[in-house]
């Protein structure tokens, strides 16, 4: 791709600014420091380097000025990679949402989606927007790598419909019986 410039995408200022700074924690790495877009006018100006660069921006900067509008053209460059962080939450409007103005302004690019809740709807497909699966990384597989805790649920219970929490259920034991290790 000969030095890519990535676009990292999110649709949260908080999630922005979360990513933004750990990247930052990264220059070495990078060999370069990072850049977040402050608003629209910034963002054009970050997307118009010929090469190189990791850029921060929320999908909301893609909007045109006014609705209704076509979103400018910011680079034809075939090198230019969007990271969509969330992937699930703001991809599939073709007609005159986010993702439509983010494509017309960036055509040449190319779009990697992260989720951890993919969708399959007639009018809302993860992989019909991104492609096929580059890599799978489930629950199962988080919870081995000590990355996340177990999600436990109760089953239903007849005395108490309707409730569940994320506990295991442990029966309570009445009479002279005890529970063993707790």
């Amino acid at each position: 791709m000969a030095n890519p410039t990535v676009v990292v995408l999110t649709d949260r200022n908080d999630l922005d600014d979360q990513l933004f700074a750990t990247f930052a924690h990264c220059r070495e790495l990078l060999r370069q420091p990072p850049l977040q877009a402050a608003d629209r006018a910034d963002l054009r100006e970050k997307l118009q380097v010929a090469s190189g660069g990791v850029v921060f921006t929320t999908i909301q900067k893609f909007l045109p000025q006014e609705r209704g509008d076509r979103h400018p053209v910011l680079s034809e460059r075939r090198n230019i990679v969007v990271i969509a962080d969330e992937a699930h939450r703001s991809q599939y409007d073709f007609i005159d949402g986010f993702a439509r103005h983010m494509r017309d302004a960036l055509p040449n690019a190319s779009f990697i989606g992260f989720t951890g809740t993919p969708i399959e709807k007639a009018d809302a497909n993860t992989k019909a927007v991104f492609g096929e699966y580059i890599s799978v990384y489930d629950i199962q597989q988080a919870v081995v790598d000590g990355a996340t805790v177990p999600i436990l649920r109760e089953p239903p219970r007849p005395d108490r419909p309707g409730r569940s929490r994320e506990v295991p259920y442990r029966p309570q034991l009445r009479g002279g019986h005890k529970r063993r290790g707790g």
